[in-house]
């Protein structure tokens, strides 16, 4: 769920950039990548312990997922064993 927070709140800051842009009637390119650039400083500037906790939150999926191939890779192993005996 920190995952989500952090992206749904680094997307209102994307669009709430574009939206002051927008309505200074910059419609271009130049606009998309202003509004990205300053978004992405806003956000990782007031949104420290969001980005920590949503990190963490990652860091915790990944293992799980490192944890079961690590599982499957013993229990190949061990069949490999198995049948060379």
């Amino acid at each position: 769920m920190q995952v989500l927070a952090y992206w749904l709140m680094r997307t209102a800051v994307f669009l709430a950039a574009f939206g002051v842009l927008y309505a200074m009637r910059w419609y271009d390119f130049w606009a998309l990548l202003l509004a990205l650039i300053v978004g992405w400083i806003v956000s990782y500037i007031a949104f420290p312990g969001m980005r920590l906790r949503a990190a963490q939150q990652m860091n915790g999926w990944l293992a799980r997922g490192h944890r079961r191939v690590d599982e499957d890779a013993d229990a190949e192993d061990a069949e490999a064993e198995a049948d060379t005996k």
